[in-house]
């Protein structure tokens, strides 16, 4: 009688580490922090790359809109109608990128008028509040100081102001400092705006070339038992709810930029055209672009030559802070509800990451990116988890089985039919 020997090496011990051990999230953040400072250092070739990718989103939008002109669109060839799209876009916002860059230098070759201005403003503020009794004379002291400092940075003297080292020169030299890199940084994006679109426009026109290899690739990627029908699936939903954001968005923000125009008209704003314009911009950023859009505008209501001073600029301030609100409260609600699904935390937070990392670009496409992001997560067991905690009401898009829309579809009336 043989009696078995165990295995001469034991037994098989498995070597994983489970999604939910310490290991595993040690390594998941040391991976976050890694992706994090190797995008912000590659933020050069990452900004208009993904630009681009977002870009050609839109152009997509605008050849279906093409595909659904009356009589005419269903007999448009699909190269033609991307042309199309692409020079509708491109035409647009090099158009917008000359008139931005042509109002800054305007705006800031009547920078001295403005400073002159600006430092009789404030010496009356500083008058006012050296009569008040209950304001105590440093507090005035270091305003004086900071207004000095601002003054100073609009000018873009070569020199921080001089004078003691007290507590006052300190706030007059960061004020001076913030200002002039402030000044300093507008001048040089305006420089180099039409330069960024060219290279956006590029890869744009790249993409659309290889995007159906791109997406068999990605099909190839995910495998057989996903496939080819996963991938058009997920990048589809992706493509929905970034038109439906941008599309939804540029109508609103075109709406409050026309209400916003009309008021500065009519209070004499200097440069109304160019602030309306920025008001529709700035309203693609959440949360801050408002806040940041009609101070601009108030505060050179406050300083310019002529029809300027507190009580106008108070009005203007009103006027648009009314609007933006109208709009964002009654009308914004109504037009995307919450289709984009996400926690406006997670849009506070991805605001303050995208801005840290990438500046205004950033700011710009935090939405977009955080929506993909939340769609791409979603996707795959191991990340759903995250993606449930970046969603708005913890409910998420079921796992994509590689089937069409139809299968879908059909095995979903079967499961009822069966229930």
């Amino acid at each position: 009688m043989t009696s078995s020997s165990p295995a001469p090496f034991g037994p098989k011990v498995e070597n994983t580490i489970s999604p939910r051990s310490l290991p595993y999230a040690f390594f998941a953040i040391a991976l976050t922090v890694l992706m994090f400072y190797i995008v912000w250092v590659a933020q050069g070739v990452l900004v208009p790359l993904v630009t681009a990718i977002f870009v050609s989103f839109l152009i997509m939008s605008v050849k279906s809109g093409i595909d659904r002109i009356p009589f005419i669109g269903r007999y448009i060839p699909s190269a033609v109608g991307f042309i199309l799209s692409f020079i509708v876009i491109a035409i647009t916002l090099l158009a917008l990128a000359v008139i931005v860059r042509e109002n800054i230098e305007a705006v800031l070759a009547k920078a001295p008028e403005y400073q002159v201005r600006f430092r009789e403003v404030a010496q009356n503020l500083v008058t006012l509040a050296e009569g008040l009794p209950f304001i105590p004379p440093d507090i005035v002291e270091a305003f004086a100081g900071v207004i000095e400092g601002v003054g100073s940075g609009i000018m873009q003297e070569t020199d921080a102001p001089t004078g003691d080292n007290s507590a006052t020169e300190d706030l007059r030299r960061q004020a001076f400092s913030l200002v002039q890199g402030a000044v300093g940084s507008v001048t040089s994006a305006a420089g180099g705006l039409l330069g960024s679109l060219v290279t956006t426009f590029l890869y744009t026109a790249f993409f659309l070339l290889e995007r159906g290899r791109f997406l068999n690739k990605l099909a190839l990627i995910a495998g057989k038992e996903r496939g080819e029908a996963f991938v058009h699936d997920v990048v589809d939903d992706i493509g929905h709810l970034i038109r439906t954001y941008i599309s939804m968005k540029t109508l609103i923000n075109l709406f409050v930029a026309g209400i916003s125009f009309i008021i500065m008209s009519l209070r004499q704003t200097d440069f109304a055209g160019f602030w309306a314009l920025i008001i529709f911009a700035f309203g693609y950023i959440p949360i801050v672009g408002a806040i940041l859009a009609v101070s601009m505008p108030t505060i050179l209501t406050l300083v310019q030559p002529e029809n300027g001073g507190l009580l106008n600029a108070v009005i203007t301030m009103i006027l648009l802070t009314g609007a933006e609100q109208s709009v964002s409260s009654v009308i914004e609600p109504r037009l995307m509800g919450r289709s984009l699904n996400l926690s406006p935390l997670v849009i506070l937070i991805s605001l303050a990451t995208w801005g840290t990392l990438w500046g205004f670009p950033g700011m710009l496409l935090c939405v977009p990116m955080t929506v993909t992001l939340l769609i791409v997560l979603s996707q795959f067991e191991t990340t759903r988890p995250v993606a449930i905690l970046l969603s708005d009401n913890g409910e998420i898009a079921p796992l994509k089985g590689g089937h069409t829309d139809a299968e879908e579809k059909r095995m979903a009336k079967q499961a009822e039919a069966g229930a």
